[in-house]
């Protein structure tokens, strides 16, 4: 009798982990992002104005250099490290961030982030629309991923310009930014393999 006892609480015990498991997974993982139907007229040359400053991040800590950058552009005060110490939804062991560390950083500082599922027309006409940086993520699968700062494009030049904060000089010279890419590389990043949170792009509003 006992011993028919003690696996069936094994087995609860079993159940309820995997149901903490799966419930605080998608609690890290939520808000998705929204599915952006974006119908603005793109402009053919756009830039952010940028009245902030690049600085050079540590392993793992783009999404809050991005996030300081944004703030920065916002008229707030923030640093990259600083951020990064108190950037909540880190994954244990890499110190990555999860796009909702991002988005709950944003909130706490008194903007209103929104992460949008998009192209790259949609992308586009969000940067021009809110006239701010909107932070990118791009990569490989599980291999590596990346936040970036999309500042600006040119259509005619193929363009698009970026605050990389894993890049030791500034590439740009008087192009916005410290990055540059083409429309096609971009894209070949942005499709990053991540099952939900590829073509995602968060936007900020004060």
């Amino acid at each position: 009798m006992r011993s028919i006892i003690s696996r069936v609480r094994v087995k609860w015990s079993l159940l309820i982990m995997l149901i903490c498991l799966v419930v605080g997974t998608v609690y890290s993982l939520s808000p998705l992002p929204n599915r952006d139907a974006i119908s603005l007229a793109v402009q053919k040359n756009f830039e952010v104005p940028i009245n902030t400053g690049f600085e050079l991040q540590g392993k793992n800590q783009c999404a809050a250099y991005s996030t300081a950058f944004v703030l920065r552009n916002s008229g707030k005060q923030a640093k990259g490290i600083e951020v990064y110490a108190e950037i909540p939804f880190k994954i244990p062991i890499s110190g990555y961030v999860l796009p909702k560390g991002v988005l709950s950083y944003l909130q706490s500082q008194g903007l209103k982030p929104m992460m949008y599922k998009g192209d790259l027309s949609s992308l586009k006409a969000r940067l021009v629309e809110g006239q701010a940086p909107v932070i990118v993520l791009v990569g490989n699968k599980f291999f590596w991923q990346h936040y970036m700062t999309l500042v600006g494009f040119d259509e005619d030049k193929n363009e698009l310009y970026f605050f990389d904060s894993d890049k030791v000089d500034d590439e740009n010279a008087e192009l916005p930014g410290n990055r540059t890419m083409t429309n096609d590389y971009f894209l070949k990043w942005w499709s990053n393999g991540l099952p939900v949170f590829n073509h995602v792009y968060i936007t900020v509003a004060k």
